[in-house]
């Protein structure tokens, strides 16, 4: 059965048309620790960033998590990013369930008013599930969706035209295999049901994400992930997080199409998590600085 679920996601995704680069909600990391790691985390996500990375997480989570990231893409400074992502601790016979929100806003600031004045932004509100079909001491099985309300609000043009806004809702599902407790492999369809938002209909991103990732030792994790966007250039991944102390865990990686080198490092004590993360842009765009804060409660941080 698990094999067959495998087959149907790969050609489900693959058998899509290509279409054009999307406009809207283009690929923006939500977790500073995965963008640490060479933007890495379909195989590795925090609970509370698995609605976004991989809600088959879901369905291995041992607790609840909450958390929340702040970044400026490229530096820019009219341009905000704000995530939230909620992993909750409920574990029924029916699996897991996990929230997310993001907030991607372009403005400007009014030289009469004084005030910022929004010329675009984009919401996304998630709901995830996660369920664990099979588990044994040594290796586990999970499988998960999610749903995405995607919202759009373009502001008013400067001459008077008031584009107004629009919404549309995307389909994700992932799985997430764990092999002798050290070895994860793990597989996304974002977007699955071609979702097209607005009276051009434009076509929202559609990505095949396919990843592993391996513990050599305690507090050590590697990661690589391949990044497959319909109509662009695959991107091929690869990270490393290493606790240097207890609490304390250095991160680097890379990634490819445009090249980046990615770092961060991050400070857990007493359920809470202190992330920082940065990428270089590639090419002449300028790097992007990320920070979050994760808060666990009632078993461990995944």
């Amino acid at each position: 059965m698990i094999r067959s679920l495998t087959i149907v996601l790969v050609i489900a995704a693959l058998g899509l048309p290509a279409g054009d680069a999307a406009a809207f909600f283009e690929t923006t990391q939500v977790s500073p620790r995965a963008r640490a790691m060479g933007e890495t985390g379909v195989a590795s996500p925090d609970a509370a960033w698995a609605p976004f990375l991989n809600p088959a997480a879901l369905g291995t989570a041992t607790g609840g998590e909450a958390a929340a990231s702040y970044q400026r893409p490229f530096r820019l400074d009219f341009t905000d990013f704000v995530a939230v992502g909620v992993g909750l601790p409920f574990d029924t016979r029916f699996g897991r369930f996990g929230l997310g929100l993001s907030s991607f806003s372009v403005s400007w600031a009014d030289g009469d008013s004084g005030e910022d004045v929004d010329l675009l932004k984009e919401t996304r509100l998630t709901f995830a599930h996660g369920v664990d079909l099979y588990s044994d001491y040594h290796s586990t099985v999970a499988v998960g969706w999610a749903a995405n309300v995607y919202r759009v609000e373009a502001g008013e043009s400067v001459s008077g035209i008031d584009p107004g806004s629009a919404a549309t809702v995307g389909l994700d599902v992932g799985m997430l295999f764990t092999l002798h407790r050290r070895t994860r492999l793990a597989l996304q369809v974002v977007n699955i049901n071609d979702p097209r938002i607005g009276q051009d209909n434009e076509e929202l991103a559609r990505r095949l994400v396919a990843g592993a990732s391996y513990e050599p030792g305690d507090g050590v994790v590697t990661s690589f992930e391949i990044d497959n966007q319909l109509g662009q250039d695959v991107v091929y991944k690869g990270g490393l997080e290493a606790y240097v102390v207890p609490g304390f865990a250095l991160r680097t990686g890379v990634a490819t199409n445009p090249n980046r080198l990615t770092g961060g490092f991050g400070y857990t004590m007493r359920g809470f998590s202190l992330d920082y993360g940065f990428s270089t842009g590639g090419g002449t765009l300028d790097s992007t600085h990320q920070f979050g804060l994760v808060y666990a409660w009632g078993g461990e941080a995944q």
